[in-house]
């Protein structure tokens, strides 16, 4: 009953921490199958920027959601370069494939030390892919783009909703009731982008994120 009593009068007393993040997300594509013609597709520099809330539990531990905007993708690129006079003509053409996601995570995370703390969290996440399309450019001595290709993401060749594992390590830096945080995180989808069983291609995003944010408490 004292256990459960504390708990409750902890649960009260609990300040309510909210923030504003942006991310610089690196992100890929786990890409399998039959039909798979990309062998080696390249990390994409995008942007992770959103809300979130975190609610201390109980000695330390504590849950933490929000809303995020996260751009992903993936570059994929085929060399064409040829010799003239024996000077070797650089060439090549770029697709990138590009995502744009509403994520919602719920992390379990814990937290350390005194005034300037640090925490660590693991947990899924839900995200809905809302739109996308594909840019192209081609390098001949100079980069210029060739043009972009929406890609309808509501057919059957496409999963929106992606379920996936979130991990985030934080440092928070305290001023007064408002915080300077820095951050760093990782998460993985769980079920593939694609959705197309005649070649049997099976694709996972993944992404890699450092970034800083303010919060206030309540």
């Amino acid at each position: 009953l004292s256990l459960v009593l504390a708990l409750f009068t902890n649960l009260l007393s609990a300040q309510l921490t909210l923030g504003l993040e942006t991310n610089s997300s690196w992100s890929n594509m786990n890409i399998a199958g039959e039909g798979n013609l990309i062998s080696s597709p390249n990390y994409y520099n995008g942007i992770k920027t959103g809300v979130n809330v975190s609610y201390p539990i109980y000695l330390g531990l504590g849950i933490e959601s929000g809303l995020y905007y996260h751009t992903t993708g993936f570059k994929v690129s085929q060399d064409f370069g040829f010799d003239v006079y024996n000077i070797l003509i650089e060439a090549g053409v770029t697709a990138i494939p590009q995502f744009h996601y509403l994520e919602t995570p719920l992390l379990l995370k814990y937290s350390f030390g005194d005034k300037v703390k640090a925490s660590i969290g693991a947990g899924p996440y839900v995200g809905l892919a809302v739109d996308g399309e594909i840019k192209t450019r081609a390098n001949f001595i100079l980069d210029f783009n060739l043009g972009t290709y929406d890609l309808n993401l509501r057919n059957d060749l496409f999963n929106q909703w992606e379920i996936g594992l979130m991990t985030k390590a934080e440092l928070k830096i305290p001023i007064q009731n408002w915080a300077i945080n820095f951050n760093g995180q990782f998460q993985h989808g769980l079920n593939d982008l694609s959705d197309e069983p005649i070649l049997n291609i099976r694709t996972k995003r993944y992404a890699f994120g450092l970034g800083a944010g303010l919060s206030y408490q309540f």
